[in-house]
């Protein structure tokens, strides 16, 4: 009887805070869909009021405060504060509450909104949470012996459509809930990317089994996020990709430097201008470019796979490393099977 009691109390507890709050983390969603004229009402309607400018992360934003003369007696100890700024092309919605409810009352609510997080970091900060092109931080931190949680709220804005045309322009994309905003949910597949036969990892895959398809390799597979790489080719060893038994067109994604999938080797060497050299066939790395490589493409960031239609039987290709030239004089079929371009 007596636990049911505590508990009871607790529930009263929690329910009478949240009635009392005047601003939650719903309120932070709402507030970066609004216009920044629409700010200011929002938040006096809120109860609260502008404190003037302020510095946030090196740069100038505003700072809105809660009301002393609008708190509820039950939240009159809360200490709570909102900064708005803008970085680059991200907006900026920062919320400090004092309240451990709040604190707790805001991840459930970003839960039930639909953000992704990492549910295996519950019980570790910063906590971060993702849903489009919106990122939720959870952090918590001390302030002249206050403890303070912190609900930080990015967003980023969408690129124009027309500055997303080369391979590298899709390194922007940094979580898989950053493509489907830009390119929508029917465009994105989340797919299993087969690096061996056992060694597996999660991966998204955009415009799949068409002539656009790109891999997506993330660092962080429990949320989609933190790029790793991105591949681009017309074969793409992934789950679904293996199912898929039509023919896909060639890749039309173009490098900056002019690199695309299927072209030659003779084509690849006139673009970089100078000869490279790429890995023999019974090498660890075989048929790849050696990163070390120099000329006009940089094979450090873009990573050159190739593949042969006649090397079976050239001795050449027993050599650890051959130079693309040596390949050519031998009039070896050699053509560009996989693009690889890491952040």
């Amino acid at each position: 009887m007596g636990k049911l009691l505590l508990l009871l109390f607790y529930f009263s507890f929690v329910t009478c805070s949240l009635q009392g709050q005047t601003i939650n983390v719903d309120d932070l969603l709402n507030l970066s869909s609004l216009s920044s004229k629409n700010t200011d009402s929002y938040l006096n309607k809120k109860g609260f009021v502008s404190a003037g400018k302020s510095l946030q992360d090196d740069l100038m934003g505003v700072t809105f405060v809660e009301n002393n003369k609008l708190r509820s007696k039950d939240t009159a100890g809360t200490i709570r504060s909102i900064s708005i700024y803008k970085k680059d092309d991200i907006d900026y919605y920062v919320y400090h509450t004092s309240s451990a409810v709040e604190y707790l009352d805001g991840q459930n609510r970003l839960k039930k909104a639909g953000f992704l997080t990492d549910t295996s970091k519950s019980n570790r900060l910063p906590l971060q949470f993702q849903k489009r092109n919106l990122i939720v931080t959870v952090n918590t931190t001390m302030e002249s012996g206050v403890r303070e949680y912190i609900f930080s709220l990015e967003k980023k804005e969408l690129p124009n459509p027309s500055n997303v045309r080369y391979a590298e322009d899709l390194l922007r994309f940094d979580s898989h809930e950053y493509l489907v905003s830009f390119f929508g949910q029917k465009n994105v597949k989340e797919d299993v990317y087969y690096f061996t036969e056992k060694d597996l990892k999660k991966c998204s895959v955009l415009f799949p089994n068409t002539s656009q398809q790109v891999t997506f390799v993330w660092n962080e597979e429990a949320t989609l996020s933190k790029l790793s790489y991105i591949l681009i080719s017309g074969i793409l060893p992934t789950a679904n990709a293996m199912q898929f038994s039509a023919s896909v067109s060639e890749n039309t994604w173009k490098s900056k430097s002019g690199v695309y999938s299927n072209m030659t080797i003779r084509e690849l060497l006139a673009i970089n201008e100078e000869d490279f050299e790429f890995f023999g066939r019974n090498s660890e790395f075989s048929y790849m470019v050696n990163p070390a490589s120099t000329g006009k493409i940089d094979f450090k960031k873009i990573g050159v796979t190739l593949g042969c239609f006649d090397c079976t039987s050239s001795s050449l290709m027993d050599k650890t490393k051959i130079k693309a030239s040596d390949a050519i004089d031998k009039s070896l079929a050699l053509y560009v099977v996989y693009i690889m371009i890491m952040p």
